[in-house]
């Protein structure tokens, strides 16, 4: 081997040492980084994906009102959710209506409280 292959080498040696050292350095520091601030961050981009999206499907529903998916199959089994079928078998949900029910829902709930505490007294 020549003496500038050796040089060659050598400053690849280096440079792959120094590509290491940084290496190191970064996983130290995702070893440190807390899970709770990267649960949030997760959080803030649903959110965030939410709030951009009109049509949701059932998966975004389920995380958007937080409830199961069996839950939601019988919202909407029953007629009770806003939903459409644009071919038949996959079911989605426009993201306004959604809203529109929610308020719907907490009138109705909050009027048969209101009722229930009336005729208590």
């Amino acid at each position: 081997m020549s003496k500038k292959e050796i040089e060659q080498l050598e400053k690849r040696i280096d440079r792959i040492e120094k590509c290491l050292e940084l290496l190191e350095m970064e996983t130290k520091e995702l070893k440190s980084v807390d899970p709770g601030i990267i649960e949030e961050r997760f959080k803030s981009i649903e959110e965030t994906l939410y709030s951009t999206k009109e049509i949701l499907s059932m998966k975004d529903v389920c995380h958007y009102l937080d409830i199961s998916q069996s839950m939601l199959y019988k919202l909407t089994c029953n007629g009770e959710i806003p939903h459409f079928k644009p071919r038949g078998k996959t079911i989605f949900f426009e993201k306004k209506e959604l809203i529109k029910w929610i308020k719907k829902k907490g009138r109705k709930d909050s009027g048969k409280n209101r009722k229930n505490s009336k005729s208590s007294t």
